[in-house]
C-alpha cells in the first residue's frame, strides 16, 4: 500500500475526532496550544491502536500456515481477504450510522484535562483498531508500518486541532457530510485492497 492510500485512510479516520473535538471546544473553550497537545494525545493513542490491531491481525494471518498444501493455503488466503473486507465494511457502516442520525447529539467533554483526552482517544480509536486488525489480515505488520503511522499521526493531529478551532469560533460542522465522506473513503480503501492488493 502506498503512502497516498495511507493518507486517504488517515483523513477518513480523522473525521470523527474532528467532529467530537469541535463539539467539546464549542461547549468549553480551550487554548490552541492546549488544544494542539490534546489533539496530539488523541492521535498518538489512535496510532498505538492501529499498530496493535495490525499486529493482532498479523498473528492470525494465513502466512503463518503457508506450506499446508494448495487447497488449504488458498482457502486460508480467501478467508483472510473476506475478513479484511468484512472488517473494513463494518467500520464504514459504523461511520454512516454515526453520521446518519437525524438529531446528532455529540457529547461534549472537558478536554482541558489530560485524562479526559486519553479516554476520548481510546473511545474514538475503536474504528482505528478495527482498521488495523483488517490490515493485519490483508498484509502482515512489516517495516513499512511507518508509511501508515506517520500520516495518521500528522493528519489526525491537524484535523483534531481544526475541529477545536471550529469549536472555539462556534462554527457549525456538518456531521452527516463529514461521516459520509469518511465512510466512502474507507470503502474505497477496502475495495482497492481487496481487489487489487
Amino acid at each position: 500500500m502506498s503512502v497516498i492510500e495511507f493518507i486517504i485512510l488517515a483523513i477518513a479516520l480523522s473525521f470523527e475526532p474532528l467532529l467530537t473535538l469541535q463539539a467539546c471546544a464549542s461547549w468549553r473553550k480551550i487554548a490552541l496550544t492546549k488544544g494542539l497537545a490534546e489533539s496530539a494525545v488523541i492521535a498518538l493513542i489512535n496510532v498505538a491502536l492501529l499498530v496493535l490491531g495490525w499486529w493482532l491481525g498479523s498473528l492470525l494471518h494465513y502466512g503463518d500456515y503457508a506450506g499446508q498444501g494448495g487447497n488449504v493455503e488458498q482457502l486460508l488466503s480467501d478467508t483472510d481477504a473476506m475478513v479484511y473486507l468484512g472488517l473494513m465494511i463494518l467500520v464504514a457502516v459504523r461511520m454512516m450510522l454515526r453520521g446518519g442520525k437525524r438529531r446528532r447529539e455529540t457529547a461534549a467533554y472537558d478536554i482541558g484535562h489530560f485524562g479526559t483526552a486519553v479516554l476520548l482517544g481510546v473511545a474514538l480509536g475503536t474504528g482505528t483498531l478495527l482498521v488495523g486488525l483488517a490490515m493485519g489480515f490483508h498484509a502482515p505488520l512489516a517495516d513499512n508500518v511507518w508509511r501508515a503511522v506517520i500520516p495518521l499521526l500528522v493528519v489526525m493531529t491537524l484535523m483534531s486541532l481544526y475541529g477545536i478551532m471550529l469549536g472555539r469560533q462556534d462554527k457549525e460542522a456538518h456531521p452527516r457530510q463529514h461521516m459520509l465522506i469518511a465512510a466512502l473513503l474507507v470503502l474505497a480503501f477496502a475495495l482497492k485492497g481487496a481487489l487489487w492488493g
